[in-house]
């Protein structure tokens, strides 16, 4: 299982150019968590060169970053069943400041053809 971990406010590495384009090609169960008004360079001490900017503070980032993250590896690595709820369950869900989805257990992303499979396939 993968879990995606990212900022709302992030204009670096976007929600929709990248984060959101590998959760949808990952196969379930696959969590993702957005932080409310988290970016990259949040993290730093401070701003340089080429930084973003969002509306929380490195260290609110920090401590719902390393929660989400801690729950997560506990589970997933130590098999942790206690930490379930965190990553899949209600206190996943009701986080604050924290955006939760989760694909259900059965889902699969669909199937991709190359140009060449698809021709083939249509007789071209």
């Amino acid at each position: 299982m993968t879990q995606y971990v990212g900022g709302g406010a992030d204009t670096i590495a976007g929600v929709t150019d990248n984060r959101r384009r590998m959760y949808d090609a990952k196969a379930a169960p696959t969590p993702s968590r957005l932080t409310a008004g988290g970016f990259p360079c949040g993290f730093e001490d401070s701003s340089g060169f080429g930084c973003d900017s969002g509306t929380s503070t490195r260290a609110a980032r920090q401590k719902l970053t390393q929660g989400v993250t801690t729950s997560y590896l506990l589970h997933t690595l130590r098999g942790d069943t206690l930490m379930c709820d965190r990553v899949r369950g209600p206190a996943a869900q009701n986080l604050t400041d924290v955006a939760h989805s989760a694909k259900p257990r059965h889902h699969r992303p669909p199937h991709r053809t190359s140009g060449s499979e698809t021709q083939a396939a249509s007789g071209s």
